[in-house]
């Protein structure tokens, strides 16, 4: 039994499909992954000379610890796949495929964190990010936010969003907005009523679905440079 978030990771190309990137737009763009885990985004990215950088609360830990926690975490979600039938297999055609291509991604993002500790990958809650205001083009979290509406709250919610807001010069990303079994996030609509006149907030349709109904992004936009 884990106790408190996975320490997991995506691969870049589930990035690029979940969030919609066109990557000859982002060329020149400073880019921020929040909560971004062990995925394999950021260290791809900067292979391709992309300017990201990517923040967690557990970037202070070392690369052999986060690796164990990545690959115990991995083995858990896959049993858990396994015993519930109702995730999408499109994206990935079974667990075990999930947990290969996954642990792949982890091992992509340990070399680089050895490498960028400190650098590419800062120790951080989102909901206090060290950078100035109005610091990337495009802020991006994954799997945080309206997934786990149970255990964070609201002000969780609207703090994190703000904070993002904040660092972000163009526009912020979040994926997915359902729950487990395919519920909108009680808290999806009022971020929507919070932000209104504020951002242009849209929901954008997506390339990429694993969970049910989890074919939309939240897209907040600040300038209109769209990305």
């Amino acid at each position: 039994m884990i106790k408190g978030p996975l320490f997991t990771g995506r691969t870049c190309q589930e990035y690029i499909q979940m969030f919609n990137l066109n990557l000859k737009r982002l060329r020149g763009k400073s880019i921020l992954d929040c909560a971004a885990g062990a995925s394999s985004f950021t260290p791809i990215m900067h292979s391709l000379g992309f300017d990201v950088k990517a923040t967690d609360t557990f970037y202070d830990k070392s690369p052999r610890i986060l690796y164990q926690m990545c690959a115990e975490h991995l083995k858990t979600l896959k049993k858990a796949l396994k015993e519930k039938g109702s995730y999408i297999w499109k994206f990935y055609k079974n667990p075990e495929e999930m947990f290969r291509e996954r642990l792949k991604a982890c091992k992509i993002f340990i070399s680089d964190y050895r490498i960028g500790k400190g650098e590419r990958y800062i120790m951080a809650d989102i909901r206090k990010l060290p950078f100035p205001d109005d610091s990337f083009h495009l802020v991006l979290c994954s799997h945080l936010l309206y997934i786990y509406d149970h255990r964070l709250d609201w002000k969780f919610h609207l703090d994190s969003i703000n904070e993002m807001l904040r660092v972000s010069k163009n526009e912020v990303r979040i994926y997915p907005l359902v729950k487990e079994d395919g519920r909108n996030s009680i808290y999806l609509k009022r971020t929507l009523k919070n932000l209104q006149g504020k951002v242009d907030a849209k929901l954008e349709k997506v390339d990429y679905i694993f969970r049910p109904s989890a074919d939309k992004m939240l897209r907040l936009i600040k300038s209109l440079s769209a990305l």
